[in-house]
């Protein structure tokens, strides 16, 4: 009740400060944007923009989800390799995403794989880190006492290892779905690579304001119902873990 009563505040707030010419003319009220994204709903350019920047986020996180978990856990259950990569990773650990962009647009265009491999990027850091830290965080002794009851690698990898990093995936998964949605927005509205960002770009250019923020607030939109997808599957999957057991009274 709070989260809704406290949007609504913001709201409200927004209509009056536009309507009272407090903030920039650039800032059309909350009503008038409302109106033209009800407007949006109806053409099909507004959802063949949404559905391509939906392909980047997703494809983006399946990539980069995976490049990290491998990595990720080789350099977890290897410390050779970490004392080999430590060095590089935390040095490109800092560097925005973003900042890719322009080569990437040089060597490849303005595509759709452009800001594909941008939103891998984002979600590259936090899968590769999560991974590491949920396999540096096995239990030793929980995995010797398995291979003592006579488990085999399978049954101690399925049984004992799995579900101590799976909390930690899920946590990267989320993390990591948010940056690679911003990224593919980011990508989009400066590459100029089709989707929610390029439509963003030419509303801003183009002085329709209201529709400039319509599409921000839907992107805003689309990453609370991209984390609360993530949340409840979250939830189901590891229901057993004890930051998801509900507490009986």
């Amino acid at each position: 009740m709070i989260p809704i009563a406290t949007t609504a505040g913001l709201l409200a707030l927004w209509e009056l400060l536009a309507r009272g010419g407090v903030v920039p003319a650039e800032v059309p009220p909350f009503t008038d944007v409302a109106v033209r994204l009800a407007r949006q709903l109806g053409d099909d350019a507004f959802w063949t923009a949404l559905g391509q920047t939906l392909w980047h986020t997703l494809a983006g996180l399946l990539i980069g989800g995976a490049v990290g978990i491998v990595v990720g856990g080789t350099i977890g259950l290897l410390p050779f390799v970490h004392r080999l990569l430590n060095v590089p990773l935390e040095f490109l650990r800092p560097i925005p995403a973003i900042v890719y962009l322009p080569l990437l647009i040089l060597v490849m265009g303005s595509r759709s794989q452009t800001a594909i491999i941008m939103a891998s990027l984002g979600a590259l850091w936090p899968m590769l880190f999560q991974s590491v830290y949920g396999v540096r965080a096995i239990d030793g002794q929980v995995v010797e006492t398995g291979r003592v009851f006579g488990l085999t690698r399978h049954q101690i990898l399925r049984h004992v290892m799995l579900p101590s990093v799976l909390p930690y995936l899920a946590t990267g998964v989320r993390i990591s779905s948010s940056l690679a949605l911003i990224v593919a927005i980011s990508a989009e509205l400066v590459g100029g690579i089709p989707g929610l960002g390029a439509a963003i770009g030419n509303a801003a250019q183009n002085g329709l304001y209201p529709t400039m923020y319509g599409l921000l607030v839907v992107s805003g939109v689309l990453g609370m119902l991209l984390n609360g997808a993530l949340e409840r599957t979250e939830r189901r999957l590891l229901r057993w873990h004890v930051s998801h057991r509900e507490v009986s009274a």
